[in-house]
């Protein structure tokens, strides 16, 4: 029964988690259901930006070769927001994940939007005109998960257990990028990084790994949640930077608002911390 009681979920967990699963649900009625001619009027044109398509081309997708772009973006959104929800429902910091989810839907967009057009039109001179997709704020929430991953780690663990929490993520997150996109300096990094982890369990400031076996049997619920962010925020690198830059249909993945949403998702992260 104590089992029961820690699992059960109340109904105003279950209408945060409906809330953010209708984020997919508007993308497929707007992408299935909507003009073609309407969602071109949603797209960013480079060469003839208007004002309302800078956050706007977030919410239309790509419809050739089939509808494969939307169906990335949606389940990326969805494997990362979870997990990084249930971080802070844990923590009891229901109001600070409400509050960075809005930033990232709202500004996270322009940011994404923004850097692209800065780096393809102004910088680079290429002359884009279908800048599309809901990548950026998936970036987004990916750069504000990996923060949030790293900062239950400081708050939930003790620092010695903390300091390998960290340096084992950090080494798993290179290797798996490395891993998945065939970077194999990246790779080889990641390794010297685990090599160095487990160098320091040989020091007074790092703990043994028995130390982190014994917090995770300790806290198998949290624990369980952490290995699940890392795994899909490794994922979400790859898939965010990969080393093909070209698209099925022809076009570009678009990895400058893939990269920049990242960034805006960290540093919102960063700044809710600070200001609370």
């Amino acid at each position: 029964m104590e089992l029961d009681r820690r699992i059960r979920v109340t109904p105003l967990q279950a209408g945060e988690v409906l809330t953010l699963l209708s984020i997919p649900l508007i993308l497929a009625v707007i992408y299935y259901l909507t003009p073609i001619s309407f969602q071109n009027h949603l797209v960013l044109d480079h060469t003839n930006p208007a004002l309302h398509t800078f956050w706007t081309n977030s919410l239309v997708h790509e419809h050739k070769p089939g509808d494969g772009h939307l169906i990335g973006n949606i389940v990326g959104y969805t494997i990362l927001v979870l997990p990084c929800w249930a971080l802070y429902i844990h923590r009891n910091q229901r109001r600070r994940f409400w509050t960075g989810f809005l930033i990232l839907l709202t500004l996270g967009a322009l940011a994404a939007s923004i850097s692209s057009y800065l780096a393809f039109h102004e910088v680079l001179g290429l002359q884009i005109q279908n800048d599309r997709g809901f990548s950026g704020v998936v970036g987004a929430v990916d750069g504000f998960l990996v923060m949030t991953i790293l900062q239950t780690f400081a708050q939930e663990q003790e620092e010695k257990v903390a300091m390998l929490s960290v340096g084992l993520y950090f080494a798993y997150l290179f290797m798996g990028l490395g891993a998945l996109t065939s970077r194999y300096i990246i790779l080889g990094f990641g390794v010297l990084a685990l090599i160095a982890v487990f160098a320091g369990t040989r020091t007074k400031y790092v703990s043994h790994p028995e130390q982190l076996s014994d917090w995770g049997y300790k806290n198998r619920r949290l624990s369980g949640i952490l290995v699940i962010a890392a795994l899909v925020s490794t994922f979400a690198f790859a898939a965010a930077l990969p080393t093909e830059i070209t698209s099925s249909s022809g076009g570009l993945k678009n990895i400058v608002a893939h990269g920049a949403g990242i960034l805006f998702g960290m540093t919102v992260e960063v700044f809710l911390r600070r200001i609370n």
